[in-house]
């Protein structure tokens, strides 16, 4: 959605609201930190409500998509594993995970480029599933080389077109 769109909604509705609709795809924070990072701030003083501070022409900014501006994600994680010696064998466990982990992304960099991923909107969801499907699921996910999310929302999308093709 594009910022001018989302400046629009926030004249008559909270951000809390807009965040929540099916169009917007981000939390309120995030669409809130998004509007900071292109150039609006929330005013509560005489122009009360978002104003343009940043630099550059507004009209500009305002046809760019607040997903431009929009990271998810926790910033500064520490990966250094090594810092301090382990006394808890729940920890050294943790961190053998981790390194496992390191290894396991280090040798996917290395490996031939599968498919291009692009950055989509996501919703997490939640579902149960036969115990036997996933094992399949997750089977076919490790032999092609893809996530479980991926073979999901992959085969979704084909039964959609199929139930739009009768």
């Amino acid at each position: 959605m594009k910022i001018g769109k989302i400046l629009e909604l926030i004249k008559t509705d909270t951000p809390a609201n807009i965040a929540k609709r099916a169009d917007v795809h981000l939390s309120e924070k995030l669409l809130r930190k998004a509007l900071n990072k292109a150039g609006y701030e929330y005013r509560n003083s005489s122009e009360k409500g978002w104003c343009f501070v940043g630099e550059g022409d507004e009209e500009t900014v305002k046809e760019q998509l607040i997903y431009d501006f929009a990271t998810a994600g926790k910033a500064n994680v520490s990966t250094n594993v090594n810092k301090e010696p382990i006394n808890d064998t729940n920890q050294r466990f943790n961190v053998g995970i981790k390194r496992g982990k390191e290894q396991v992304k280090q040798a996917n960099e290395q490996s031939a480029p599968t498919m291009e991923r692009t950055n989509v909107i996501r919703k997490r969801s939640s579902f149960d599933m036969d115990v036997e499907l996933m094992k399949e699921l997750k089977i076919q996910a490790i032999i092609h080389d893809r996530t479980v999310y991926e073979l999901v929302e992959s085969a979704v999308r084909h039964y959609l077109a199929e139930l739009k093709g009768k």
